[in-house]
Parts: structure tokens; C-alpha cells; sequence
């Protein structure tokens, strides 16, 4: 494995916080070297660019004017070349045999003392053309030139500048940009750790919530900060999601327990009655003729329950499919109502009204959820009772009531008996049912924008209006 690939895995395998806090120190890192970096071009800039345009300025000046004696240079004296120095630049003229005839400072430093002083490596910001040497704590260009008259020995002149009269404090202003950089180092760890732990905080709260949270018990929430950062979002979607996936659990769990108790029911009537048949009781006619009866009655309780779960099922996952078309309200419920006072004998079924009326829908799934209400009312109506329908017309609607004189509901259950497995009992009625065919008739519902009213009291029976828009054009 290379080495970058090593130090990828390396890094790789970090925790996050460290990855940011590392990150976050490395561009300090490199935003400080940047910015020393400018300071230090600013710095030698300053004291370098001055010094070469005083000795440039002077060394041309000073040629210029030796150009001009040159067919008289005797009349060639030190303050007539002094005058054209820049501030700060020193001239000495020394002849070919070694002789100093001109020294505007004599306290600088010798020629000997300075090529001693001489840096084996020029500095990046010196011309190439001048020297710079060392001197105690100061650092000092020399220009060189040379001078030869026609009829005359030559001399050459030695054109010094100091670029910085104290080194010292050169030094120092770099060891302070190092310690600064040091500095920088340590402190952007600091603040990028710290950064790093208190914005990852409530990423490893929900990470701890999201370990409690199990499929049997999804109850813990995210705990949500009042900042309106990223997180904040992200903890407030994980929720809606949590509660958005809590709630089919929870049918999906009742469901289990649920039909784990009503298939209970039906598995021990057909283990019962086989055990009797197989005992002899097939050779009894009015016992097997109750057997059967028995067993044809809880097939067909089973294969309702079956088909009730199988539509909710369909409906949950979007997989329901309906048949709409234009239909006769009238007739579809005419023909409801027929065979439900051929099968119930013990109350009183009557149509009061059927106004005509064309809706548009799924003519099996219409007739279900009506049958659902007519069967619910029954149920939940004492023998004796009665049930009675009547349809309206109401505008672009139809009114379609179904009002019976059972147990009644109380308020606070009027919302509810739609809800999954909900049933109505009270102290002197036992709930029946499965507590689905509300459900089931309540998503028909939804399916065709029909509204539901429920109207209810106590002891005096129940009311159910659906209000079902009529089909365009009739």
C-alpha cells in the first residue's frame, strides 16, 4: 500500500470531530503561512527596494558626472561626487594601487571588514549586481564601479547602503512570527475541537436515541434545540418520520394481537365440532346439521375478516385499485337494501326516500361501505329495533342517511369508531365485530370525497350522513 493511501485509510478511520477538528487547524495552518507569508515579502520589500534605489540613483548620478570630467579629471574633487549621493549611501574611491583618495564616511565599515562579512547566499530580493555582507548587527549593500581616464590610472568606486541598522530586530521579528504561527497551531486545535464536539453533540444524542429506539418500542424522540441550524432540521425530520413509521407499527402490532384473538375463535369451533363429528356426532342428523351451520357461519365471519384486512392492506400500501364509472345511486342502494331485509329478520329495515341521483365511482366498493353502515347499525341496534335509510338531493350532493335506535355513541368516541379495531360497548352491550368495517367503509369514503356526519346520543340511536358528490352533468 503507498503511503497516500495509507494516510487516506488512516484518516478514514478518524471520528468525525477529529476529522473536523484537524481540518479546521490545517486551513488556520495554511491561512497563517499566507499571511506571514505577505508579511515577510512586505518586510524585505521595504528594506530592500529602498536601499538598491538610493544606490542606483546614486551610482547613475555619479557616472553621469564622471562621464562629463572625463577630458578634465582634475578638476575631479570629493564634493563634487558627494553631492549627487542619495541620503544614506556612503561612496569611497580607492585608486588600482590601493590608495583611498575619496571617503565620505570614514566610520564605515573597511572593504576588508566587509568582504569578510560577505553572504555565501545572496538574498532572494537582492539584484544580482550588488553584494550584501554582514556587519555586527547590520546588513549593507555594496554596489562596485569602475573608473579609468584616458591618460590616467583607474580607481574604483564603492558605493555602500545599509539595509537594515539593526539585524537584531529582524531576528526577533521573525522568531515572533514563528511563535505566532505555534501559536495559531495550538489554538486553532483548540477552537476546531471544541467546535467540532459542540456541533457533533446533538449528532451523537441521536445517534444514543436512535440505539434506544427498537421496533417493539418507538417512543423516544430526538431532542430538538431552538437554533434553526442544519441539525435542528435534521432532528425535527427524523421525527416526523419516526412518528410517520410509529403509527403503521403500532396497526401492524395491534393487527398481530388482534387476529391472533379473532382467528382464535373460529380455529376452536372447527377443532370442536370436527372432534364431536369424529366422536359420533355425524351419525346424529340435528347435530350435524348444527355443525355445519356452525362452521359455515364462522367460514364466512373468517372470510370476511380476510377480505376486510386484505382491502385495508391494499388501501395502506396504494395498491388499491377501483373501477370507477358513472352509476345509479338509486339503484345500488334499492338493491343494498333488498338483501339486507332478506337476511335480517329481527329488526326493521325500511327505505324511506331514494331520490335518483348519478355518482361516479367503483360500484362494488360503494356497495360495500353503504352495507358496512346498514350492518353496522343493526349490529349496534337491540333485536326489535329498526333501521331506516333515505336519500336526498341537496344541490350538487347527495344526502344519504342511515339512522338507527341502538345503544347510541358517546361523544368522545365519535372520532374514534373510525380509528382500526375500535368498538363501541357499554355496560349494558358487549362490543362484536372486529372493529374494521368502519375503517374499511371510512377509506371507501376518502376514496370518493364522500363526507361522513356522524349524529349520536346516548340510549336513542345513531345517525350516519353521507354526503356524495353527483357526477358531472347530472
Amino acid at each position: 500500500m503507498s503511503l497516500i493511501k495509507r494516510i487516506k485509510h488512516r484518516f478514514n478511520s478518524f471520528q468525525i470531530s477529529t476529522k473536523i477538528t484537524l481540518g479546521y487547524a490545517a486551513c488556520f495552518a495554511m491561512l497563517l503561512l499566507i499571511i506571514n507569508a505577505v508579511a515577510w515579502v512586505g518586510v524585505m520589500n521595504a528594506l530592500f527596494d529602498p536601499a538598491e534605489n538610493a544606490l542606483n540613483r546614486s551610482m547613475i548620478r555619479v557616472a553621469q558626472v564622471l562621464e562629463n570630467l572625463n577630458a578634465n579629471h582634475d578638476s575631479l574633487h570629493a564634493d563634487l561626487l558627494e553631492n549627487e549621493l542619495s541620503l544614506g549611501v556612503v561612496l569611497r574611491v580607492v585608486t588600482d594601487d590601493g590608495v583611498v583618495v575619496v571617503d565620505t564616511d570614514k566610520d564605515y565599515p573597511s572593504n576588508e571588514d566587509f568582504n569578510s562579512g560577505i553572504l555565501a547566499e545572496q538574498p532572494s530580493f537582492a539584484e544580482d549586481y550588488l553584494e550584501v555582507s554582514q556587519f555586527k548587527n547590520a546588513l549593507i549593500y555594496r554596489g562596485t564601479m569602475y573608473f579609468k581616464p584616458d591618460d590616467d590610472d583607474g580607481a574604483t568606486l564603492y558605493f555602500f547602503k545599509t539595509i537594515t541598522s539593526e539585524l537584531k530586530t529582524f531576528n526577533e521579528l521573525e522568531n515572533i512570527l514563528i511563535g505566532l504561527d505555534v501559536f495559531g497551531m495550538i489554538f486553532a486545535l483548540f477552537v476546531g475541537y471544541f467546535l467540532s464536539r459542540k456541533t457533533l453533540t446533538p449528532i451523537k444524542e441521536m445517534n444514543e436515541v436512535a440505539r434506544e429506539i427498537v421496533f417493539e418500542n418507538m417512543d423516544g424522540r430526538i431532542p430538538i434545540s431552538d437554533a434553526k441550524d442544519e441539525l435542528t432540521k435534521l432532528g425535527t425530520t427524523l421525527n416526523e418520520m419516526l412518528d410517520r413509521l410509529q403509527k403503521p407499527i403500532k396497526s401492524q402490532q395491534k393487527f398481530v394481537s388482534y387476529a391472533s384473538h379473532e382467528l382464535r375463535t373460529p380455529a376452536t369451533v372447527f377443532l370442536g365440532y370436527v372432534e364431536l363429528l369424529e366422536n359420533g356426532g355425524a351419525d346424529d342428523p340435528e347435530f350435524l346439521k348444527e355443525a355445519m351451520e356452525a362452521l359455515r357461519s364462522e367460514a364466512n365471519n373468517l372470510q370476511k375478516l380476510l377480505e376486510t384486512i386484505s382491502f385495508l392492506s391494499r388501501y395502506d400500501q396504494s395498491r388499491l385499485k377501483l373501477d370507477k364509472e358513472t352509476l345509479d345511486l338509486d339503484e345500488i342502494v334499492g338493491d343494498v337494501m333488498r338483501k339486507m331485509k332478506i337476511s335480517v329478520k329481527t329488526h326493521t329495515i325500511e327505505l324511506l326516500n331514494n331520490t335518483p341521483a348519478k355518482i361516479f365511482g367503483d360500484a362494488t366498493a360503494v356497495q360495500q361501505m353503504i352495507r358496512v353502515f346498514l350492518e353496522n347499525a343493526v349490529k349496534y341496534t337491540p333485536a326489535g329495533g329498526n333501521v331506516k335509510v333515505n336519500s336526498v338531493r341537496d344541490g350538487d350532493k347527495v344526502l344519504l342517511s342511515i339512522a338507527d335506535s341502538g345503544i347510541g355513541i358517546a361523544p368522545e368516541n365519535q372520532q374514534k369508531i373510525f380509528e382500526r379495531y375500535f368498538r363501541v360497548s357499554n355496560q349494558n352491550y358487549k362490543a362484536q365485530g372486529s372493529g374494521l368495517g368502519l375503517a374499511m367503509a371510512k377509506a371507501i369514503a376518502d376514496l370518493h370525497d364522500v363526507e361522513i356526519l356522524v349524529d349520536s346520543e346516548l340510549g336513542k340511536g345513531t345517525t350516519f350522513t353521507l354526503v356524495i358528490p353527483v357526477a358531472t352533468g347530472d
